[in-house]
């Protein structure tokens, strides 16, 4: 049985001190391949370091919209360079996020996903949304440009992101929705644009019946899983640094939903994620 994390960070410092228990650990549960995402161009650069260092890990490029504000030309410029990189399976993770957080003693927590880190909690503004949109276009390019998929964080704005891709391409679109979100209806519209859907541990907390839905109903041949580690621990781990071996309880609870064996699940997770990245996740240990 082999999984694919299609989302996580591993070069993210929360990591550094027992890197080596983590891999072993995720391996020895099953999820034996890791789309490890870059948030700008520093964290590109770790991704796909570490991406080299094994063979079982990929990398993506690109800029959290919280943070591209601060995308400049030349650091768009370097992250075009790095999609030629043959570890490099996706450009992401990028899209739009609009969610605000009410301030906190004058600061906005910056979130992943729906979770508030303290390593993203920052003394700026988060990126205005005529910034994000306008970067996302130019990482639309950039995806056609490298052949490339694309990783789409949505938080807050998936009507808005339906009309860009509406607007920028033509379906059947090579994408992902990450750590969805959002609600059946919603996904539904994301599939009739060829977009995959990723299930994180949100979808095993006690009140998401809607995500629980819409895990359910996702076609055989779109759905992916992830973890997003560190954030996002699944409900037995709450409270805990998430992690990849973690994500076997996310895949139980959706083949649970899906009345098929976890077995069966992973199959199908894993041929998704041949066919969303173009990469053939064969094991040769």
């Amino acid at each position: 049985m082999s999984f694919v994390d299609t989302h996580v960070h591993l070069h993210f410092p929360d990591f550094q001190s027992d890197f080596d228990g983590v891999i072993k650990r995720a391996r020895e549960a099953g999820v034996r391949f890791f789309i490890n995402v870059g948030t700008d161009l520093k964290s590109s650069e770790q991704a796909i370091a570490l991406a080299e260092r094994f063979e079982f890990v990929y990398a993506t490029v690109g800029i959290h919209p919280h943070d591209v504000k601060d995308a400049t030309p030349e650091a768009m410029r370097q992250l075009a360079v790095l999609a030629k990189h043959p570890k490099v399976v996706a450009i992401g993770e990028v899209g739009l996020d609009f969610y605000s957080p009410q301030s906190v003693g004058g600061i906005r927590p910056k979130t992943l996903c729906g979770q508030i880190s303290p390593r993203f909690v920052a003394d700026r503004n988060l990126s205005p949304g005529d910034v994000q949109r306008k970067i996302l276009i130019q990482f639309f390019d950039m995806a056609k440009q490298a052949n490339l998929p694309l990783v789409l964080h949505i938080r807050e704005a998936y009507e808005v992101v339906i009309e860009l891709l509406k607007k920028n391409f033509k379906p059947p679109i090579r994408a992902v929705s990450h750590c969805f979100s959002g609600t059946k209806e919603m996904m539904m519209e994301l599939l009739e644009l060829g977009l995959f859907i990723s299930f994180a541990g949100p979808v095993t907390y006690k009140k998401n019946d809607a995500l629980r839905e819409a895990a359910h109903a996702c076609p055989e041949d779109r759905i992916v899983i992830e973890t997003d580690a560190p954030f996002l621990a699944p409900q037995a781990e709450r409270g805990k640094r998430n992690e990849p071996a973690f994500m076997l309880e996310t895949a139980r609870r959706i083949a649970k939903l899906r009345g098929v064996s976890l077995e069966q699940f992973g199959q199908m997770t894993l041929q998704n994620c041949e066919a969303l990245f173009n990469r053939h996740f064969t094991d040769k240990k």
